[in-house]
Formats: C-alpha cells, sequence, structure tokens
C-alpha cells in the first residue's frame, strides 16, 4: 500500500516504530511468514511496552490522533451519569461503576462530578495500558475532590460477582479484526507477510464459517471483489463481561451498524480505518505503533453475544437520542447560564451539536444496554429504540 501524506512523526517516534516492526517481523518469522490481519492488528495495537494502546504517545484530545466525546464535552459524562445514577438508584442494593478503557480519563472525571456518591461507592477503572493508567491518575488528582478520588480503583482483571454499571465508550472498535474479500475461488483471508505486505490465503475454518452465517443471517451471497471485517474478538469480550456481572448494566458506545447495514453494498471495502494526527486513512501497514487502527462494530453480533450470555437486550439507540433523553439539553442550559463570555456560550452550543448532530456523532455512534437482573425501562431509549433492526 502506498503511504498517505501524513504529518512526519519526530525521530524518536520513528525509532519506537521501529522497534515494534522489529518485533513484528520477528513474530511473523516464528508464526511461519504469515499471520493473519486479526493477529498482525492485535500485536501493533496491544504489544506490551511499543503497541499503539501500551506506549506513552498522546492518543486523545487535540494533541492526539483522535477526539473522543468525552473530549468533546464534559456534557456527554453528565448525560452518561443521569443514566447511570437512574440504574444504581433503582437496584435494592445499590452498586459501583465500572468503566473500561477510560482513556484520558475525561469520562471517568465527568460522570463522577455529576453523580451523588455515598460513602459506600467505587469507580473502578480497567485500564491495559499502565501508561495510560498514570495519565489517568494525575488528571483525575487534579480535577476531582479528594473525597470522589477516593472512590476510584484502578483493577487488573475484571471482577467477579459485580454489581452496578459497567461503561465502554469506544473500546468494541478497537477489538482486533480479520479481514476477507470474496474472490474467484472462494473466500479469501486477508493475512500480512514477514515485509508487512498483504496476502491473501484461502479463508480458514472458522472464517469460512462465520462469513457463511453472515450471508445467511443478510439474506445473500457477498458479491465477487467485497472486502470487510468479522471480529473473532468480540463474543468472547461480551461472554467475560457477562460472567463478571452478577446484576446491573452494560452501557456500550460506540460507531457500527446493525448487520444488513454493516455488510451492505455501501460497504464494498469494509470498514477498517486508521488514524494519526487527526487524519484518517487505510493502510494499517504505515507507521505501527503510532497510529490507530479501527474498525466499525457489528452490533447485531454484540447483542447475539449478549444474549448467547445471558444478557438481556435493554435498548439501542442513536446516541444523540440516548443523550437528549438523559437531559443534554437542560444540562447545556445550566452550564450556559454560568458562562462568562459570548465565547464560552458558542463553544458550549457547538459541543452540544457535534454531540447530537447526524453529521457529527449524532447518528454515527450507537448506544446499547444489555442488562442482567435488571428489569426495568431505561430512560436513555425513551423516544428511540431501534432494537427492530437488529
Amino acid at each position: 500500500m502506498q503511504a498517505p501524506e501524513l504529518p512526519e512523526p519526530d525521530a524518536y517516534a520513528k525509532a519506537h516504530s521501529a522497534q515494534l516492526i522489529d518485533v513484528v517481523k520477528e513474530h511473523i518469522e516464528a508464526s511461519g511468514g504469515v499471520i493473519s490481519f486479526a493477529d498482525y492488528m492485535h500485536k501493533v495495537l496491544y504489544e506490551p511496552g511499543l503497541g499503539y494502546y501500551m506506549a506513552g504517545a498522546a492518543k486523545f484530545g487535540a494533541e492526539g490522533d483522535f477526539i473522543t466525546a468525552p473530549e468533546v464535552s464534559p456534557l456527554f459524562g453528565a448525560s452518561m451519569a443521569v443514566q447511570i445514577a437512574e440504574i444504581l438508584d433503582a437496584m435494592p442494593t445499590g452498586g459501583c461503576v465500572l468503566e473500561l478503557g477510560a482513556g484520558s480519563g475525561q469520562l471517568a472525571n465527568s460522570i463522577l462530578n455529576n453523580l451523588e456518591c455515598n460513602a459506600d461507592f467505587q469507580y473502578f477503572i480497567l485500564e491495559p495500558s499502565a501508561e495510560l493508567q498514570q495519565r489517568q491518575r494525575q488528571m483525575l488528582n487534579s480535577s476531582l475532590s479528594e473525597r470522589l478520588f477516593s472512590c476510584v480503583q484502578w483493577l487488573d482483571a475484571l471482577p467477579t460477582n459485580f454489581k452496578g454499571v459497567i461503561v465502554a465508550n469506544e473500546v468494541m472498535d478497537a477489538l482486533a479484526v480479520e479481514r476477507f474479500s470474496i474472490g474467484q475461488d472462494g473466500l479469501q483471508q486477508v493475512c500480512v507477510t514477514g515485509d508487512l505486505q498483504e496476502t491473501v490465503r484461502p479463508a480458514s475454518k472458522d472464517l469460512n464459517k462465520a462469513v457463511a452465517a453472515l450471508e445467511h443471517d443478510i439474506g445473500e451471497s457477498l458479491p465477487l471483489g467485497y472486502t470487510s471485517e468479522f471480529c473473532a474478538f468480540l463474543p468472547l469480550w461480551i461472554e467475560a463481561l457477562a460472567a463478571s456481572l452478577n446484576s446491573g448494566v452494560l452501557i456500550l458506545v460506540d460507531y457500527g451498524y446493525p448487520r444488513r447495514e454493516y455488510y451492505s453494498d455501501e460497504r464494498l471495502d469494509g470498514t477498517l480505518s486508521c488514524y494519526y494526527r487527526h487524519r484518517a486513512h487505510g493502510n494499517p501497514y504505515y507507521l505501527p505503533g503510532l497510529q490507530d487502527i479501527t474498525a466499525h462494530v457489528d452490533f447485531t453480533a454484540v447483542v447475539e453475544a449478549g444474549v448467547a450470555s445471558g444478557l438481556e437486550l435493554l435498548g439501542y439507540a442513536a446516541q444523540s437520542a440516548f443523550l437528549l433523553d438523559n437531559e443534554l439539553l437542560s444540562l447545556a442550559e445550566a452550564r450556559g447560564a454560568i458562562c462568562e463570555s459570548e465565547k464560552d456560550h458558542m463553544s458550549l452550543m457547538k459541543q452540544v451539536k457535534t454531540l447530537t448532530l447526524p453529521g457529527e456523532m449524532g447518528e454515527r455512534f450507537q448506544v446499547m444496554a444489555l442488562g442482567k437482573g435488571y428489569e426495568l425501562p431505561l430512560r436513555g431509549f425513551r423516544t428511540q429504540d431501534l432494537s427492530y433492526r437488529l
């Protein structure tokens, strides 16, 4: 693939990427000279000390490679706190919050500052990156009151018998995916060679079975030349969360589609994207370790995995509808009343638009809630529930 026109990394960043490339090449050589794309993606994102999410470069916000809703505005976390409070208040013995992959820590900051936390409340963070853990600690320690900061605890693994709300904002899109294409000789699996070039091999038995199931579900065969992704890690991830959850609700926010829309003719080349310094491109072999690699989420696969693991679908909606049902506008109005300048007020209105407009994050991002031992309706799906599309 031709390298995209991107900002030139500094010498330190280049050396970091070169070190990761050496590790990946050694892994490919040890694996017989070729690995699956999912293996490559997992390696460049999660290799200890070197992978994109495991190393020290800035990733979130203006100084990073992309921006997430919590960095857009604290209103996102404030609205999420409204939904969380409703769930915790309805649970007979209360509960706690577990955030998966807390990023910059901004979502935790906003949620905690908008929840009425009693003395027993705990906010757990499961963050695989030691470097991000340190950044989160520093940010939250400086942003939260001493009492609220004392509620935060970092975990090394999923808890057992967890009661409360588990939140995952833009986590699923970073799970490694297999890439496949429909060739003249049948289903082909995208693989990576030792010189970090793509090659295709006849698809594995498991991938053949998975794509056949997708085609059966959408009611048609994918056309010749069609390229897309399949996330084999997703059911395992959901199963682990379901096993961890004793009672409560799992709230998932990410960009994606129901299966029929995901594998539609509109997406002949799939959904894989790479992000470097707020520029999107399609070459996952450029600057390994310095760029994010993501794929959209098949939300039908999410609910299938959830139901198979004993969870119940509680709602599915666009982010805009979910936030508006959770008092986004009244929260914005309250913040607007204390803005000290017209510039601050305009910035606040821009944040609301970014979170809710269809052309921004409003409909590109979806919210799904899965529950166990929780039967009440959720306010986030009062005006819109798109579960019928799944």
